[in-house]
Formats: structure tokens, sequence, C-alpha cells
């Protein structure tokens, strides 16, 4: 089997899995917005959550680094340094993790003053509630990163794939036996227990795998080699931490709920990132790893414009249809209990300009893992620098003038340039790399989502899912009609455009159907 057609296979299950994650995900935040709206209590579940992924800022760089050499021991069938490295790295990181959670647990109340000074004092009393008790939690998700890692790396999938369902189905049962109760503080209780229930998912598969840890650190040359490789890009996610805090103060600083607002539309727009650009990185990382340990540069190139044709041939269709239909897909998603239709308007301007940064992101989070698979450090993370700085520029711009639409559509426009500027690098350092067939891709892509939006519009109209009916069925009714009738349009344009993405899909699903299919004959 090529390698084309093996990746893009073992995408398309990893897709699947990531499809109920997301639908979790999904599920969970209408919960928040049911029990909470867009009000103060779920800006202070926001503020909690990015204040305490910034600890990661330095243990989270070097689970990304430690996969390439991971892979090259895998690659070369060397079990025992593949767990020594293992042990190692994973010691490291945990101690640091807990180190930075202590230092900051105490002053959480200041901390979360400085970066969120427009909250009120009971957003402000929630918000420092949560990040306490988040804080040592965090230590979990680290684990499960490197979990990940290893599973992926000797081609176990799925299991990483599932985790993140299973952590939101925690999440949805606390929030909905606790919430009513005790407001957004329930998730004190929710978050900790779902990310130790995602974590432990991995044990017994990680415990048969050659990586099984141990709690120790050689500090030999692959150790030295994963951590002198995360310097770079430790300073570029401090970056990009920055832009998420400034991001967060300034939006403090808007009426109340605009923290809410953006991360609800933020969570629709991570929808078909997660659907198939996450799929793909997921299964290209390793697989690139092994390639570039082998040698094998062709493959290297090839697998690369694929993933990125594949990307791209999803999520530019998805950001058009969010962009024309956001507010009927926020009513419909969000607007009950505590969400009101002005929580719907205030939600669905965020989403419509934060959707034109989903092909930007897709292809940026391609591009990154490609660098990440030739131990390629410097080139991401001064791209990540660059965006960051490029960001935070244009939310200081844009945000008095545009208010919370500001702030989304700074971030578009920055990620979208930083794309742009990762491909041109990308084809400097991969002499070879065919980016002709990639651009016919997506300029037939986005032809045929232009189609697509147009008829969009227009079937939302007809069935009524535009205007909303109140009736949440008929909504969901009419809702699904207009996206099925939008993705058909599509597909029926992406085949008279000729895309070959189209023919690689239904020649998939042909040849799995008939594989099945044969099985059952097979065993009647």
């Amino acid at each position: 089997m090529s390698t084309r057609r093996r990746v893009f296979e073992a995408a398309f299950v990893v897709m699947l899995l990531n499809i109920l994650s997301k639908i979790l995900g999904l599920t969970r935040e209408q919960i928040f917005a049911m029990f909470f709206g867009a009000t103060g209590q779920l800006d202070a579940k926001v503020a909690a959550e990015r204040i305490t992924s910034a600890i990661t800022v330095l243990s989270g760089p070097v689970s990304t680094t430690f996969l390439p050499v991971l892979a090259g021991y895998a690659a070369r069938g060397d079990s025992e340094g593949a767990k020594r490295i293992t042990s190692s790295i994973v010691s490291l990181s945990m101690v640091l993790v807990l180190a930075m959670a202590a230092l900051v647990i105490i002053p959480a109340p200041h901390v979360v003053r400085l970066l969120s000074p427009g909250f009120g004092e009971d957003t402000l009393a929630s918000a420092t509630l949560l990040t306490r008790v988040l804080l040592p939690a965090m230590v979990f998700p680290l684990l499960s990163a490197f979990g990940k890692s290893v599973l992926n790396t000797y081609g176990r999938f799925g299991i990483p794939a599932f985790a993140p369902s299973l952590q939101n189905m925690v999440i949805i049962a606390a929030a909905s036996l606790f919430g009513p109760v005790m407001g957004v503080r329930s998730l004190a209780i929710g978050f900790p227990l779902a990310y130790l229930a995602a974590f432990a998912l991995h044990i017994p598969a990680w415990k048969r795998s050659p990586a099984w840890p141990s709690f120790s650190v050689r500090w030999d040359e692959s150790t030295k080699k994963v951590i002198f490789m995360a310097v770079p890009i430790i300073l570029g996610s401090i970056c990009g931490q920055l832009y998420i805090l400034a991001n967060l103060n300034l939006a403090s600083r808007l009426p109340e709920g605009s923290v809410a607002a953006l991360s609800l539309a933020d969570r629709l727009r991570q929808f078909p990132l997660g659907f198939f650009a996450v799929a793909v990185t997921t299964v290209l990382f390793p697989t690139l790893s092994g390639m570039w340990a082998k040698g094998d540069k062709e493959g290297f190139r090839a697998a690369t414009v694929n993933g990125i044709r594949f990307v791209e041939f999803v999520c530019i269709p998805a950001a058009v249809g969010l962009m024309v239909l956001a507010e009927p897909i926020v009513r419909l998603v969000y607007q009950r209990g505590a969400f009101t239709p002005q929580h719907t308007a205030l939600t669905a301007a965020a989403l419509t300009a934060y959707a034109p940064a989903i092909a930007g992101m897709a292809a940026q989070s391609v591009t990154t893992f490609v660098f990440y698979s030739s131990q390629e450090t410097r080139v991401p993370v001064a791209l990540s620098v660059g965006t960051a700085l490029l960001n935070i520029i244009l939310d200081a711009l844009l945000s008095r003038p545009l208010g919370l639409v500001g702030l989304a559509l700074a971030h578009s426009i920055s990620v979208t340039a930083g794309s742009l500027v990762g491909l041109y690098l990308l084809k400097r350092m991969l002499s070879g790399l065919a980016l002709g067939p990639l651009a016919g891709s997506v300029l037939r892509a986005l032809a045929s989502s232009v189609i697509m939006g147009a008829g969009a519009v227009l079937v939302s109209r007809y069935t009524g899912f535009a205007a909303g009916s109140g009736s949440l069925v008929r909504d969901a009714l009419a809702g699904g009609i207009s996206i099925a009738v939008s993705g058909v349009i599509y597909v029926l344009a992406s085949h008279v455009f000729r895309s070959e993405e189209i023919s690689m899909v239904f020649g998939l699903v042909k040849q799995r159907l008939g594989a099945r299919f044969g099985r059952d004959r097979s065993e009647s």
C-alpha cells in the first residue's frame, strides 16, 4: 500500500474518532452555555483554562520534540533506547509542571486580577478557585500527550484519538450533576477527574509498548537533543502564551460575556479542524518522522503536499460555511437556557470574523509538524513568534473600534499571513517540493466553496434555518438539510472541477465497504 493511501486511511479512522470527540466537546459547550450563558461565570472558566495552560509553556514543547527522537529509536528497533529517552523526558516534564503549578497557586488571586483586570469580584473569585484547582491537575494532560506520542509512534492511533471523548464525557457528567447547584465552580470537580480519566485510558497500551517510562533521568545525548530542540519552541510558546494572555486582558475589558462569546465561537471554529486537520497531522507526524529518520526525502515531500491538500479540501468549505451560516448555527447550538438572543448575536459576530482563519490554521498545523518531523524547530518557532507579535499588534489596533470582532479578525489576519510565510519557507527547505499541485487543489476547493456558500445561503432561507423557528427540532432539521445540501453542492462542484481529493475519498469509502461486504459474505 502506498504511503499516501496508508496515511489517508489511518487519518480517516482518527477523523471518525475526532468527530465523536468534537460532538461531545460541542455538547459540553452547549451545557456550559445553557447553565451559565455568555456571562461572567463562563468568563471565569475561560480565564482559568488559559492561565493554567500557560504553565505547560516549558514542558509542552518538550513533548513535541520528543516524538521525532523516539521515532528514530523505533525505526531502528532500539527498545531499550526508546524506554530510556521516554523515562528521562517524562520525568523531567512532570517535575517541571508540578514545580510551576506550586509557584502560581499561592499568588493565584493576584495573577488572575493582573491578567483579567476587567472582571468583577464574583468572576475573579470563581476564576481564582478554578485556577488553583486546575494547576496541579495539568500534569495529567501532559502525561496524556506523552502517551499519545508513544502510541502514535508505534502505530496505535485509536486510543489517543478516543481519549478526548472520554475526557468530555466526564466533564459533561460533572457539569450536569453539579452545575445547577454549584455553578461554574462545579468544573473544579469535573476538569481534574476528566484529565485523570483521559490519562488512565493510555496506561494499558502504553505499558505494553517498548517505551513505558520509569521515574528516572539520564542526561545522555538523546535527552540533551530533545531539550536542545525544544528551546526555540519554548521561546515560540512563550510568545504564543503572551498573545493568549494579552487577548484575555483586552477581552476582559469589553462588556461581560465577551470572553465567553469568543471562546464559544472558537469552539465552533475548531470543529472542522478537529474533524480532519488534527486527524491528518496525528497520523502524518510520526509517518514523516519515520521517513526522515530513514532518509526517504521523496516520500517526505509527497506526504507533505498530500497532507496539506487533504486538510484544505475539507477546511476551506468549512470556513465559508461557518461565515455564511454563523448566526443560525450559533442559535441552533447554543441558544437555550441562560443563553439569550443577545448572546447569540455576540457569538455569531465573533464566529464570522474567526472563520476565515480555518484554512490558514489547517495549513499551519501541517507545515509546523513537517518542520518538527525533520527536527527543524527554529523556523516554526520564528513563525510562531512573528504570528503572535502581529496578532498582539492587530489586537491593540482593532479591539477598540471593533470590540470582540476586532480581536477575532486580528487572529484571522495574522494566522493567514503566518501560514503563507510558512509555505514559502517550507518550499525553501525542501528543494523539489511541488507546490503547483497544491495551489491548483486550493484554487479548486476555493471555487467549489464559493458556489457552495451561495447555495448554502439560498437553501437556509428556503428551509427557514436562516430565520429560525423557535423550535429546536424544526431548526435542527432545517439546519441538517441546509448543511447536507451544501455538502452535496460542494461535492458536485469539486467533481466538476476534477478535484483529486474527492476521488480519493470515494475510492477509500468504496474499498472499505467492499472489504466489509466481502467479509460478511465469507462469514455467511
